[in-house]
């Protein structure tokens, strides 16, 4: 089970792939799935977003550039009021600055979408070669995705895992001290919550339609 940065050159191919970007994407679309959505359909960019949007109205809009929300989309990339939100027979278009980008460029028969939220669940049923995706910062390491990461794999080889060890340095981290000043602290917590939420969104086919 290998951990690679999505920010390598070029396609990221695997039979089954996780993607992990905690600070927020993934845990977004986790939340997004556990409050009812139908389906999330991930984009790369603003503009391919919008250029959707402008086709299928009938899409909620969500996402962020660089963590501020887009200016006149529904709703931003907070999974804090992702689960304040009856999203029952909703479908939602999506984009995010890392997440979703790093989504676009892996080719795999399905791709989970892990989160610590989710971490566990995704443990039960991922494959032993599966390839852990770290989003990462665009050209910038982001210790949470890794540690989430190592986390995943450490527990599928039924090594125990000191979480609360994890939690305090990844609070002591500069990805940390970035979402404070976003204002995001509550989003910050949230997404430290482990096994929270007991479900595995599946991206197949450019969306995520079945959770596991």
């Amino acid at each position: 089970m290998d951990i690679v940065d999505g920010n390598i050159e070029g396609k990221i191919r695997a039979r089954e792939a996780v993607l992990i970007d905690v600070f927020r994407a993934t845990t977004s679309m986790v939340v997004m799935m556990y409050r009812g959505a139908e389906e999330i359909i991930p984009f790369e960019n603003e503009r391919m977003a919008r250029e959707f949007l402008s086709v299928h109205r009938e899409y909620i809009s969500a996402g962020e550039k660089d963590g501020i929300k887009i200016g006149d989309f529904d709703y931003g990339n907070s999974p804090v009021e992702f689960m304040s939100l009856d999203l029952r027979g909703k479908r939602v278009a999506f984009v995010s600055t890392n997440g979703t980008r790093v989504l676009k460029k892996i080719e795999s028969e399905r791709v989970l979408i892990g989160s610590f939220l989710n971490a566990d669940s995704i443990v039960r049923i991922v494959d032993d070669d599966a390839v852990l995706v770290c989003a990462n910062r665009q050209n910038l390491y982001s210790i949470e995705d890794f540690l989430c990461a190592s986390y995943i794999k450490a527990r599928k080889m039924g090594i125990d895992v000191d979480f609360e060890r994890i939690r305090k340095i990844i609070l002591r981290s500069g990805s940390a001290q970035r979402m404070r000043s976003l204002g995001a602290e509550d989003d910050m917590h949230f997404s430290l919550s482990l096994n929270m939420i007991p479900i595995v969104p599946v991206y197949r086919n450019g969306k995520i339609r079945e959770i596991l």
